[in-house]
């Protein structure tokens, strides 16, 4: 069966970009952030949760580099608010690289086991990012 492709929904209302889909590649996160850039529903300081609760291919931490890579250059064009990526309970060892990297890089992005403390996380607008 074929990796499912990035794809990514904007909850305007919320403030909140998902992206669905299965691990992907730093060239398939630079076009689907394009496509965020420039979508007429997309407003800075919205967040992002990427969620890989269905997702089955986990990529090497090579490709977490790459891909975190890609995320900081977009950060600032974007004006991202905050990060979440919410893994299936349990230890998802791209998910805590792409963290650890983030977090070395002051890049706000975390790592939850469960989509309501992602969701809790990105809406949080009292406190710095």
């Amino acid at each position: 069966m074929a990796a499912m492709a990035l794809r990514y929904r904007i909850d305007a209302a919320a403030g909140v970009v998902t992206i669905t889909g299965d691990y992907a590649e730093a060239g398939e996160w630079r076009r689907l952030l394009t496509m965020v850039m420039h979508d007429p529903e997309y407003q800075r300081g919205f967040s992002f949760i990427r969620d890989l609760r269905s997702s089955e291919h986990p990529v090497s931490a090579e490709t977490v580099i790459a891909i975190i890579g890609v995320v900081r250059d977009f950060w600032g064009k974007l004006g991202a608010h905050r990060a979440a990526i919410v893994t299936r309970p349990g230890i998802d060892n791209p998910a805590m690289v792409a963290h650890a990297l983030a977090d070395h890089q002051h890049i706000p992005l975390r790592a939850f086991s469960a989509i309501e403390g992602a969701v809790a996380w990105v809406r949080r607008h009292d406190e710095p990012a």
